[in-house]
């Protein structure tokens, strides 16, 4: 069942795991662009008009929409874990370099529920799912093992890279954010 209205929405799903569940099942990988266009193909040419139609959707929007890649997930899943009460934060993780490049980046979100921490997923398809760890600190360190594992094995990035790998926590992204704008913010650049 697709929910389309954020108020039906926050009151329907309950619990993280039922908020797992609905994203499974309703949210497609993909972008929507400043064209109105969906994009849920990653291996078409279309894709490569990323950098420029896309643009990262609020929760409101991903529930319409349906489709979203990390960075629009993130953002519904702020609105739940808000809503909720829930201690949370939302990271993005990249490599950084100063030159145009191929590397990944993701977006994601960590909360904390009787004192241990858990790793909220839905869009890095390897991990998806709720995984518990002891503290915060854990879990980065996972997730950025698990970002590096996936870019060496998609040849993304060659062992000498993982120094490369940052991390920030950031707060929610103004509306309708460009690629550039969304960047520029998640990195505080």
């Amino acid at each position: 069942m697709k929910i389309s209205n954020i108020k039906e929405f926050l009151n329907e799903i309950k619990t993280p795991n039922q908020l797992l569940n609905y994203m499974e099942n309703n949210i497609t990988y993909g972008f929507v662009g400043n064209n109105g266009k969906y994009y849920d193909n990653p291996d078409s040419d279309e894709w490569n008009d990323w950098y420029s139609v896309c643009y990262v959707q609020n929760a409101k929007q991903l529930l319409k929409s349906h489709i979203g890649i990390c960075w629009d997930q993130v953002e519904l899943e702020r609105e739940w874990f808000s809503h909720n009460q829930f201690n949370y934060i939302t990271i993005f993780i990249w490599f950084s370099v100063e030159h145009k490049n191929d590397y990944p980046t993701h977006s994601f979100l960590i909360y904390e529920d009787n004192n241990k921490w858990y790793w909220f997923e839905n869009a890095f398809f390897d991990c998806t799912g709720i995984h518990e760890y002891n503290s915060k600190t854990d879990a980065i360190n996972d997730i950025k093992e698990k970002f590096f594992s996936y870019a060496i094995e998609n040849g993304w990035a060659k062992p000498e890279d993982k120094g490369l790998i940052m991390t920030n926590e950031y707060s929610k992204p103004k509306d309708n954010s460009t690629v550039q704008e969304y960047l520029n913010h998640v990195t505080n650049n």
